[in-house]
Formats: C-alpha cells, structure tokens, sequence
C-alpha cells in the first residue's frame, strides 16, 4: 500500500474532513479524495463513510488505521534519526513558542543567527498547542511549563528561566489613602464563566471576585492599561510599563519555567543543537525580567 495514500487516511481520520486534510498534508482537496479512491478501490472495500458532518472511519477503516499508525511512525522515527545525525549548518528548522509577547530579544537573536547560518531557514511558529515533536510538528518548541513540572522522557529539555507571577493593576485605580486596599477592583478572569479560577488560591487576594475572561497574556496587559481591573500575570508582561504595577504588598511567586524542548532523536544535529544554544543565551540576557523574585540572602 502507497505511504502517501496511508497518510491521506491518517490525516482524515484526524482532521475529519478532505479540506482539513488537504490543508495537514500541503496538497488539494481533490487529491486527497482521488487517493481515497484509490485505497478503497485497491482494498475492495469503504475505508470512510462521507457524512454531513464530515470523514467517519468504517470498520475496515478502524482496522487499517493501527498499521498506518504503526508505519507513519517507523517513517518519523527514521526521519528523525537522518535529520538527528546531520552534521551540516544547513536546512529548515522549524521553532515554536508560546504567544506571550515581548519577544523582541529573541527575533533579534534569531535574525543574528540567521545572518550568521545563511544556509538555514527558519519557519517560526506562534502557538500556545501542545505541537508533536515525535511528528515533526515541530522540531524546537520554546514551552512555558508548570513550576515544577519536567518535559516527557522522550524529549531532551533545558530549562532557560523560571517565570515569576503577582498581582498587578493601572496605578489610577489604587486607593492613594490605603494602596493595599484592592477590595473596590475586580479579577479579570482566565476561563468562561462557571469555569473554576483555581489560580485565585495562589493570590493575597481569593475573596475579591472575577469579571470578565481573558487568556492571552497581551490582551491581559491591554486590558489593565484600560483600567478593566486587575490581574494575576507574569511579571515580565509588565516589566517597563509606568502605568501598570504590582499591587503593593502583593506576594512575587515561582508560577512557572521556560523550556527549550526537541525530540531526543534530533540531539546530535548540528543546526538544532546551535539554534537551542543561540535561544539559550537570549533567555540568560532576561533572566532578571522573567524572575522578578527578590534574591535570597542578598546574593
């Protein structure tokens, strides 16, 4: 059986229609559809049945489907042990990282290494999902992960930094008389309504009730800027900003680290092992934005 045809099964079992396939495979949708055909005239039987809302796998669609698993993996794995033994400063990379703004230092370290590695091509990723390193998803993720927490076994991961967090609010609504005095603004939320806000418990302040929900870490800062109320958020994401500042007396947590993750098969490879230090090393210039914690022992 034809491995572009398996990967055509494959991609509509997970993306559940021909577009959405199309789109995963870089091809068009009436290529997916004639090599549909294909397998289901080769194997004498319906691999799909073509529904209003969408590809649903037949039965016999269910057993082929753990092969084609099983082969797209053996073709990955390969693929990643040629890419990991490649030696050579040239080819594509391609870099995810989390949508958190204030980047700036790392796309001027990523335009450095650029200029300096002509022959290596960047495809730059901004995404808060979880990417599939084992699939080549991507091949470097920058991955901002839970105190605490350690990548799977199956990646190799550097922790870069550790990600401070606090309360933080536009200075105008503080009360001039008593500025640790909060309880007259209101949370902005993370998660819709009804949803639990369990980092509320990790506050000074869990009484003070939420409005509003906003996850992008960006239109969080927006929102303070235009006084909508406070906010529980990294403090980088308000580092320099005259008009937005921590609640006074507000306790400055450990929230989080970030990470530079790749799949242990492309260890050896010379233009990722180069790019994870270049990445590295830009992290290390923000350390003291990222972590904004008082140093212990006056060290």
């Amino acid at each position: 059986m034809d491995w572009d045809n398996l990967k055509v099964l494959l991609a509509l079992s997970r993306r559940g229609s021909a577009r959405g396939a199309a789109q995963e495979l870089g091809v068009s949708n009436s290529t997916i559809t004639r090599r549909l055909d294909e397998m289901e005239l080769q194997l004498h039987t319906r691999l799909f049945d073509r529904t209003p809302d969408g590809y649903k796998l037949t039965g016999a669609g269910e057993q082929v489907l753990p092969t084609a698993e099983h082969v797209e993996e053996l073709m990955l794995a390969a693929e990643r042990k040629i890419s990991g033994g490649d030696r050579e400063l040239e080819g594509n990379i391609r870099l995810t990282l989390p949508p958190v703004g204030r980047m700036s230092f790392l796309m001027q370290r990523l335009a450095l290494f650029c200029e300096q590695y002509p022959r290596i091509r960047i495809e730059l990723v901004s995404s808060n999902d979880a990417l599939d390193l084992s699939r080549r998803e991507a091949d470097i993720a920058i991955r901002v992960m839970p105190a605490g927490v350690h990548p799977p076994e199956n990646l190799i991961g550097r922790k870069v930094a550790a990600i401070s967090a606090s309360s933080y609010v536009h200075r105008d609504l503080l009360n001039s008389d008593d500025p640790e005095d909060v309880s007259h603004i209101t949370w902005l939320g993370k998660n819709p309504e009804g949803q639990k806000e369990d980092w509320l418990a990790t506050t000074d302040f869990p009484d003070i009730p939420v409005r509003h929900a906003i996850v992008d870490v960006a239109l969080v800062v927006e929102a303070i800027r235009s006084k909508m109320g406070m906010a529980f958020m990294p403090c980088f994401a308000a580092y320099g900003d005259r008009d937005i500042v921590r609640v006074p007396g507000a306790t400055v947590l450990h929230h989080s680290d970030m990470w530079v993750l790749t799949h242990k098969d492309l260890r050896l490879s010379a233009r990722m092992r180069v790019l994870r230090e270049i990445i590295a090393e830009g992290f290390a210039e923000v350390r003291s934005e990222l972590d904004s914690r008082p140093v212990q022992g006056g060290a």
